[in-house]
């Protein structure tokens, strides 16, 4: 077991699926698409406290987050990707991942440069 950033707190098979695809620090996401996957990850949380865990999935939950009017786009597919694959994610995961992009996106790999 490393204890590589990402699954530090909560190393799991999900977890490890996501890091073999996406890097050990999810270096292959950037800066926008983690700031995305944050909101939904953090809807997808909330929404379990007010559902049946089991009857809200985070596809739901990204649908939720209205990409379309946020971006005026559609959301990007790699986001709709990692929804599908992390579809069964549990709370404690949820919350290890949360941790991992909040570090990157205000300290690490993802964070926003000064010019």
């Amino acid at each position: 077991m490393t204890t590589d950033l990402v699954t530090y707190y909560g190393q799991t098979p999900t977890i490890d699926q996501l890091v073999d695809k996406y890097g050990v620090y999810l270096e292959k996401l950037d800066r926008e698409t983690k700031l995305l996957l944050r909101i939904v990850l953090t809807n997808y949380v909330f929404m379990q406290e007010r559902h049946e865990p089991s009857s809200y999935t985070l596809i739901e939950a990204s649908r939720d987050a209205l990409f379309v009017r946020f971006l005026g786009v559609d959301m990007p597919q790699v986001l709709v990707d990692i929804c599908s694959q992390l579809n069964e994610l549990t709370t404690l995961e949820t919350e290890t991942i949360l941790e991992a992009l909040q570090h990157q996106i205000r300290w690490g790999n993802a964070q926003k440069l000064a010019s």
